[in-house]
């Protein structure tokens, strides 16, 4: 098939992903950028994202005429190619726009949305009229469907079998990245509400700066103001005693991508709990899960102690082989497209 991904291609950005796995399935593949270039989110550097992305999404892209110059140049890529699928990575399309999409093509537009509630933003996806939702959360899922009855399917986030793998490590790296916890992303409110209680362990926590408006002062001995990507992030998940996989409060039953990413660098993790965990990882054998700050403690302290450490390895090599079996990025695109083709 031939299928057009309409998203973002940064490094480790979910367009990046999909089009590798689709490669790897025999797919022919479009990539589409669904913004303007010189409007990028980043255009005034990674300092001021947060500021830049919101000029971007809330001044600029609601200019009709900006608008429509990025609508014009989407639909001339579809008039120029058939195309078999259209697979949307976040809410970017208009409700016009997916219906001239399916109007040219006479084939299915479906959107994958990766993230949780908190960047729903204006939520085009109610309206925009795509033939088949994917969401990360069943409470999503189950919202959508028994509310609004739209066409909505639960597929959880994964990882890239070509990114995130198990690495070697030289000995510089390994004193670069050892530590007892880690963790690598985005430094947001309630990450460094936590964070902050957790200052007296060997914690190194990668990522970009965090935005201009939050005072972080107290975190500086754990912060180390860098990202790591695709081989470094994996050395650095490998390297470390427990990967703290603390995600946002809005996932309220689903999951993230780094719940994946970890163990399939070899990694060993302690998450907090959801219930559609039980579905995708044997809780205590493959994965470890806290309930609230007090069990996080009690576990962080367990799984430090040296005389536990084979049961840390024992639980990161089964985390690892299931992360192989059943949650790489072809294992959703397999399901999604099974559901979308009805074959």
């Amino acid at each position: 098939m031939r299928i057009a991904i309409i998203g973002k291609f940064y490094i480790e950005g979910q367009g990046v992903h999909v089009e590798e796995a689709l490669h790897d399935m025999g797919h022919d593949t479009i990539r589409i950028d669904p913004e303007i270039q010189f409007l990028q989110h980043d255009f005034l550097g990674q300092k001021f994202k947060s500021i830049s992305k919101t000029i971007f999404q809330h001044v600029f892209y609601k200019i009709p005429f900006v608008r429509n110059i990025k609508s014009n140049e989407i639909l001339s890529i579809f008039k120029k190619n058939k195309i078999d699928f259209t697979l949307v990575l976040h809410d970017y399309l208009m409700k016009e726009e997916v219906r001239k999409i399916k109007e040219i093509t006479k084939s299915p537009v479906a959107i994958w949305f990766p993230d949780p509630m908190s960047n729903f933003q204006k939520s085009m996806f109610f309206i925009a009229g795509y033939d088949y939702l994917f969401f990360c959360d069943k409470y999503i899922v189950n919202k959508l469907r028994e509310e609004y009855e739209l066409n909505t399917f639960y597929l959880p986030q994964c990882f890239s079998k070509f990114r995130h793998k198990m690495q070697a490590l030289t000995k510089q790296e390994e004193k670069t990245y050892k530590c007892d916890i880690t963790n690598i992303g985005n430094i947001h409110p309630p990450r460094a509400a936590l964070y902050k209680k957790l200052l007296d362990y060997d914690f190194k926590m990668w990522g970009y700066p965090p935005a201009i408006w939050m005072d972080v002062r107290e975190l500086d001995s754990i912060l180390m103001y860098k990202s790591l990507f695709n081989e470094e992030k994996s050395k650095a998940f490998r390297a470390a005693k427990i990967v703290l996989n603390n995600m946002h409060p809005s996932v309220v039953n689903g999951v993230n991508k780094r719940l994946f990413e970890i163990p399939a660098c070899g990694g060993f993790q302690i998450t907090g709990y959801r219930d559609t965990i039980n579905d995708l990882f044997e809780i205590g054998k493959e994965i470890v899960c806290y309930t609230d700050f007090k069990d996080l403690r009690s576990k962080l302290d367990y799984y430090l102690d040296p005389s536990n450490e084979q049961e840390r390895k024992t639980i990161a090599e089964a985390g690892w082989e299931k992360s192989q079996k059943m949650h790489t990025y072809q294992h959703r695109l397999i399901e999604m497209l099974s559901i979308v083709f009805k074959n």
